[in-house]
């Protein structure tokens, strides 16, 4: 021990300890430094893409929102918001007929845009963008390969035959009348007063409107039923049972993240959008795991009855290159099918619904043309989804086509991508690898195209083209609620079948009428484009959201 008066020196660091200290400081400032520089780097290379983007761009001289000019995150936002195709209509009607939209997109709101990116024979190629779909194989939706997508498009094309159609068209209608049923069914109370003998004289008179029906609801069972049966011959009776309800609100759920990283595909990188959207990560592995399901019951079913679509994909070959569809190409398609034959036939039903409980005129009329043509249900079915009488009913058509004019399931831009040399779209040249596209909502609401653009009106659909006038030809030219062109929507045969035996056998066995507590419409003061009350509202997430309209129904009186 040292004495009190000792000096107690410091130990002095040996040479070792001095040369690891010396390192570690390096380091740490070699780390700082090489954090400085990438720093730098980033920030010059922001610098570079906002000057570059905004002053000299091929689509720098275009006008558009400021920030959509240097970044997707714009589009991104809207799209997330559920409002992209308001925006973009918003967006034309500030800056014109073309509009930039994101850095490397144009929307053009032009017939003669629409004719030369979709039109047949056209070069276009689908966006680059469009790769955040794919999941584990693209499908016909996401290939960009023009062959490629030639030939999975003649494959499913087989599927899609008259044959087919008239082979299903029992079954639809078996489900068509069960909806029915169900939309005029008491509810649980009023069948313990009807047991109970508790009711009114008049209470539950046949006449008596039934308890109100949300019909995004419905229409999501109902389209659901009819896809499952013709796709898969599968019975999920969504109609009748809960079980499997989920899966309509999955899709709706997953869509809100594919929809934003489809705008803004940098939300992707880093896995930005697991920590962005996890509601919509769990729902999509949800709706994967049904169709999982989905195609493992297939499998089990009988299937001695009829040939469905998945039947024809699974042994159908391509007539010019004999090749059909790999394991992983029909699951992908699986996907698309369920989606695109479920969900947009849905929303085009609600707001076929909606606008024809709004606008009694119309929806008197076009029940008086379904009532006078044919004599019962039966009569219906018989005629045949293509057949003559059900075609013969044209304000029924013409109050589809207006219903899905002014709310169009897809309303936002379907981007390509302009090819090696370029091309020209509405007398502008487009580079190649750059994206231009037409908004189905703006254009379905061209005031020059389609005057009164917001009042629904049957009646215009009711002109013949032939010696019509311009107006009217742009008017047709114009309609594109499938799309147009070698990539349309190869269902849209089908999903019209479906809507007009739909509403004949409903318009035919019910009458309906708004309920009170409908909120489905836009409410004044909103935001400008959600402020018209007699407007149906959707969340654009590629495929919309929606809510309502509250109907109720009840038996019609046969006199």
């Amino acid at each position: 021990m040292s004495s009190p008066m000792e000096v107690i020196t410091p130990a002095v660091p040996s040479v070792g300890k001095i040369t690891v200290i010396i390192k570690t400081i390096v380091a740490q400032r070699g780390f700082i430094l090489a954090f400085s520089v990438i720093a730098a780097g980033f920030c010059s290379y922001l610098i570079y893409n906002f000057i570059y983007n905004v002053f000299f761009h091929p689509y720098a001289k275009y006008p558009g929102p400021f920030l959509a000019k240097f970044t997707d995150l714009y589009a991104g936002y809207h799209a997330w918001k559920g409002d992209i195709h308001l925006d973009m209509w918003r967006c034309h009607l500030k800056y014109g007929d073309k509009v930039r939209y994101a850095p490397n997109r144009l929307n053009v709101n032009t017939v003669t845009g629409l004719k030369n990116i979709y039109g047949q024979g056209k070069p276009f190629l689908k966006s680059k963008n469009y790769a955040a779909m794919v999941h584990q194989a693209t499908n016909t939706l996401t290939v960009r390969d023009r062959k490629d997508h030639g030939r999975r498009r003649r494959v499913i094309q087989q599927g899609l035959s008259d044959a087919t159609l008239r082979a299903f068209e029992p079954y639809m209608y078996e489900i068509i009348n069960r909806f029915c049923d169900r939309l005029i069914q008491t509810s649980e109370e009023e069948a313990k007063l009807e047991k109970n003998g508790e009711s009114t004289e008049t209470a539950f008179k046949t006449s008596t409107w039934k308890t109100e029906r949300n019909m995004s609801e419905w229409c999501n069972y109902l389209a659901f039923d009819l896809m499952a049966t013709f796709i898969f011959s599968g019975k999920y009776n969504m109609l009748e049972r809960e079980q499997y309800r989920y899966v309509m609100q999955c899709i709706e759920q997953s869509n809100i993240r594919v929809a934003s990283i489809l705008q803004a595909p940098i939300l992707k990188a880093f896995r930005l959008d697991k920590l962005l959207f996890p509601r919509a990560i769990i729902a999509r592995n949800m709706f994967l795991g049904f169709v999982g399901k989905l195609l493992r019951d297939t499998k089990k079913n009988d299937r001695t009855q009829r040939k469905d679509l998945f039947e024809m994909l699974s042994h159908a070959k391509d007539p010019e290159s004999g090749k059909g569809f790999s394991r992983e190409e029909i699951v992908a398609e699986s996907v698309t099918l369920v989606v695109a034959g479920a969900d947009t036939s849905a929303t085009a039903m609600a707001a076929i619904f909606f606008y024809l409980s709004r606008n009694p005129d119309a929806y008197a009329r076009a029940a008086a043309e379904v009532r006078s043509t044919f004599s019962s249900v039966d009569d219906i079915a018989s005629g045949g989804g293509g057949g003559g009488k059900l075609n013969s009913c044209r304000y029924l058509r013409a109050c589809i086509d207006e219903a899905m004019r002014m709310s169009p399931s897809v309303g936002q831009t379907l981007a390509r991508e302009a090819p090696v040399g370029g091309a020209i779209v509405d007398g502008d040249f487009i580079p190649a690898g750059c994206d231009v596209g037409v908004p189905v909502y703006s254009i379905h609401h061209r005031e020059d195209i389609y005057p009164d653009p917001f009042n629904y009106n049957p009646d215009r659909w009711m002109v013949q083209r032939e010696g019509a006038s311009q107006q009217v030809l742009d008017q047709y030219a114009a309609y594109n609620p499938f799309s147009v062109g070698p990539r349309s929507c190869m269902g849209k045969g089908v999903a019209l079948v479906e809507m007009m035996a739909t509403f004949a056998v409903v318009m035919f066995r019910l009458d309906f009428k708004m309920d009170a507590s409908d909120k489905a419409g836009g409410k004044v003061g909103a935001e400008f484009g959600r402020h018209r009350a007699n407007e149906f509202q959707l969340w654009d997430h590629i495929t919309s959201a929606k809510e309502g309209p509250s109907l109720r129904f009840r038996p019609r009186a046969l006199v």
